[in-house]
């Protein structure tokens, strides 16, 4: 591979004027300046790739149909993603960034804000690179390093080819970040799938001849292997260095290793070093990372995939965080402030950002045997270590076996639903309309509590628009009953109970006692 200052004055961006995409506005036609110096330089994408740095209008549309949710939610993220690109003509990257999360977490998912942030991320990146030695001495910058800004833009791009797998722009944007990470490699293969969508587009095959021409250059001289020696080799899992981080002391370790070290102390492993260091956002030591991946594939691959075993739990594997009866529909807070759990926790955010939560049984005095998978919704690190969390219950599962891992309990389970009854049968037409009846003695308790200015607060999260249809009656059941305080033994025989129509019944009758003695949650 070239040397990285070659490869630089080579792949400099300069925003050239590809046709650009449809409902796609350029970006500012002053181009980024190129770095008069660069302490540690790299490759950049060439001006091949300034068609994915555009940003796309937010399309507006009339009705509310199409906007999938209630007409004033709509407006408030259009205006969120026009500002965002307001602020992204204009270079304002971080406040671009900033309108592009408010207006994603409004619209979960939406193909065009996650390209425009994934953009903005790209170009902060870049501009942060090419900083040089005494702009940062005489003008230091706050936040985000570059790497953790390209990591982000990657994952924000993997997000909308999850959404659009058919957008060549996404591919673009992929191969975008992949680049600004030094992953060559992985950028040209994010290439050749976008051709594989659009086979005529010529920006694409721009893209990797450029690519090619300038990351090949020297692969005519192979350099020789390296031995295997401890050198690459972490001191605390005594295993080939995965992800490797190398603290301001000089010693390097695996990543997780070293989050996990961390959460015990603030001292390097090694030398005792107090380390003034955010795990969760230190970046990888690129070049060692390149250079073990490049002399030892094999086992850095058993590596990943031991890694990925362990972050990504298969279906019916399950971490468990024991603490309460959580239901399906049932929202919660959670700070998190145990090592182990916290451990458990970057796992999860790394992975599917699921987990199981369970209670101790109050009849058996030992963890239940069924509990309730959560979704993490909002993932807030704070400056100590803990984790402050949005979780939101889904599907029930029971628990067949359990071990300990690391500290904290995982389960092999499996997942079960009330009984079904079959589509069309009197059974279900009397359940529905039971659901139905149900709903507005719902929709009648929710209106006297909203009167009441000692029970608004407790009830702004069980509104009628988050009511489920008739048509899941199971869903609706596990909504009702989260409308009442229960005790934790009552809400885990409701847990256990697959019977939907006397979960109905039940909730039904709870609630009457509730709103009699104003116990609303």
């Amino acid at each position: 591979m070239l040397p990285h200052h070659h490869l630089l004055l080579l792949l400099q961006l300069q925003v050239q004027s590809p046709i650009p995409p449809a409902r796609t506005t350029p970006i500012s036609p002053n181009p980024i300046p190129a770095p008069t110096h660069r302490a540690s330089p790299m490759v950049t994408p060439a001006a091949s790739f300034s068609a994915a740095l555009a940003v796309e209008d937010f399309p507006w549309v009339d009705r509310e149909e199409e906007m999938g949710m209630a007409p004033d939610k709509f407006r408030e993220v259009f205006d969120l993603a026009q500002r965002g690109a307001r602020a992204f003509r204009e270079r304002r990257y971080d406040e671009a960034i900033s309108f592009y999360s408010k207006a994603q977490n409004l619209r979960s998912g939406d193909p065009v804000i996650l390209s425009n942030r994934c953009s903005a991320f790209c170009l902060i990146s870049q501009v942060l690179r090419g900083r040089s030695a005494a702009d940062s001495e005489y003008q230091p910058l706050n936040g985000l390093d570059p790497t953790t800004h390209a990591e982000l833009a990657l994952k924000d791009a993997e997000k909308v080819l999850t959404i659009h797998s058919n957008s060549p722009k996404a591919y673009l944007l992929k191969a975008y970040a992949l680049i600004l990470l030094e992953r060559y490699h992985e950028a040209r293969e994010s290439l050749l799938a976008g051709l594989q969508i659009d086979p005529l587009s010529h920006i694409l095959q721009t893209c990797i001849s450029d690519l090619d021409r300038n990351t090949n250059a020297a692969a005519g001289a192979r350099r020789p292997r390296l031995d295997r020696t401890d050198d690459f080799e972490c001191t605390l899992c005594f295993k080939l260095l995965f992800e490797p981080v190398t603290t301001p002391c000089g010693h390097s370790f695996c990543r997780s290793c070293l989050h996990q070290s961390m959460d015990h102390g603030n001292k390097c492993p090694m030398c005792r070093t107090v380390l003034f260091i955010g795990p969760r956002t230190y970046p990888i030591s690129v070049t060692l990372n390149n250079v073990i991946q490049r002399n030892f594939p094999e086992e850095y691959a058993e590596r990943r995939s031991e890694h990925e075993t362990t972050t990504y739990a298969g279906v019916d594997l399950m971490p468990l965080f024991v603490m309460d009866v959580v239901l399906p529909c049932q929202k919660m807070a959670l700070n998190i402030f145990e090592p182990r759990y916290r451990l458990m926790v970057r796992r999860v955010m790394e992975g599917n950002h699921r987990m199981g939560m369970v209670a101790i049984d109050s009849a058996t005095g030992t963890v239940a045997d069924c509990g309730c998978e959560v979704e993490i919704l909002e993932c807030e690190p704070l400056p100590d270590g803990r984790f402050y969390l949005e979780v939101e219950g889904s599907r029930r599962f029971r628990i067949l076996r359990s071990w300990d891992e690391d500290g904290y309990r995982v389960a092999e389970i499996e997942w079960f639903k009330d009984v079904s009854l079959p589509e069309g049968s009197q059974e279900r037409k009397d359940l529905i309309e039971r659901t139905n009846e149900a709903s507005e003695l719902a929709r009648t308790y929710i209106r006297r509590a909203r009167e009441t200015t000692r029970t608004v607060r407790r009830t702004r999260h069980f509104d009628l628009e988050s009511m489920p249809g008739p048509q899941d009656p199971e869903k609706f059941s596990f909504w009702l009953v989260n409308l009442i305080n229960l005790r934790p033994s009552d809400k885990l025989d409701l847990l256990r109970l697959r019977d939907t129509r006397e979960r109905i019944s039940r909730s039904l009758r709870l609630l009457g006692d509730a709103e009699q003695g104003c116990r609303v949650q």
